[in-house]
């Protein structure tokens, strides 16, 4: 079995298939750790869906979620027990495929996936430039990944885009933002803003429809300045390109 892609959704099949006796590869261009464009949230229904316990790479649980419309109005929720545990990719993504590899998978990252194709044995591929042949092929590694173009399926895509920093909580109130997750709606067209508080500092983004590129710093600005923080005191500030696939 090939798994293309070691992010959680590539590393949690992996487990799995692992676990059930199958000889699988899991491959990622990437070399691990490596950041990811995401907010780094894990809800309840993700950690469901989770192939083991991710306590060591959790750094903030949030017990309140605050909803806003257009830096106006809100809405929040407490829970007496943990709604969403706040981790970062690039330790999230490490830690299961190291995972991964414990459970018996071959891991290899820093191997891109060329020259894919599909006969009557199954799968033929490159992995890191070294010729593999599988019976089966997990593509875990995006809307537009190499699986998705060998299948046919790399129509349809849709792109947005997303520009993420990190404040230190000397930056902010503990006492506001300590435990809570803030969504903020209606700030750009086809997105949101968000504050995910983490272990020694909290991360702002905004994202929204691809056409919101030119504007994304602007956006950015505003929900900074909405949460009290100079905009200058965003430090590992990234710009991100998010495929998607319209739902068929």
């Amino acid at each position: 079995m090939l798994v293309v892609g070691a992010g959680p959704a590539g590393s949690a099949t992996a487990i799995q298939l692992a676990r059930g006796g199958a000889r699988v590869l899991l491959a990622d261009k990437a070399v691990f750790p490596r950041d990811k464009p995401c907010g780094g949230g894990l809800t309840g229904r993700a950690l469901r869906a989770a192939p083991c316990p991710v306590d060591p790479v959790v750094e903030h649980v949030v017990e309140t979620f605050e909803l806003r419309l257009d830096y106006g109005r809100r809405f929040e929720r407490r829970c007496g027990r943990p709604m969403i545990l706040m981790t970062q990719r690039r330790r999230l993504d490490a830690f299961l495929a190291a995972r991964a590899a414990e459970e018996g998978a071959e891991l290899r990252d820093g191997a891109r996936v060329d020259e894919l194709a599909f006969d009557a044995d199954g799968i033929a591929a490159r992995v890191g430039g070294v010729p593999v042949r599988a019976g089966f092929v997990v593509g875990a590694d995006g809307a537009n990944g190499v699986v998705a173009r060998a299948a046919g399926l790399g129509a349809g895509i849709v792109r947005g885009v997303a520009l993420e920093g990190n404040v230190s909580w000397s930056d902010l109130d503990p006492r506001r933002y300590g435990g809570r997750a803030v969504v903020e709606l209606g700030v750009v067209p086809g997105g949101y803003g968000w504050v995910f508080p983490k272990g020694d500092h909290a991360n702002l983004g905004v994202g929204g429809w691809e056409s919101e590129g030119p504007r994304l710093r602007d956006h950015l600005a505003r929900l900074a300045a909405a949460h009290g923080v100079p905009v200058e005191r965003l430090t590992d500030v990234k710009g991100h390109r998010l495929p998607m696939r319209v739902r068929t």
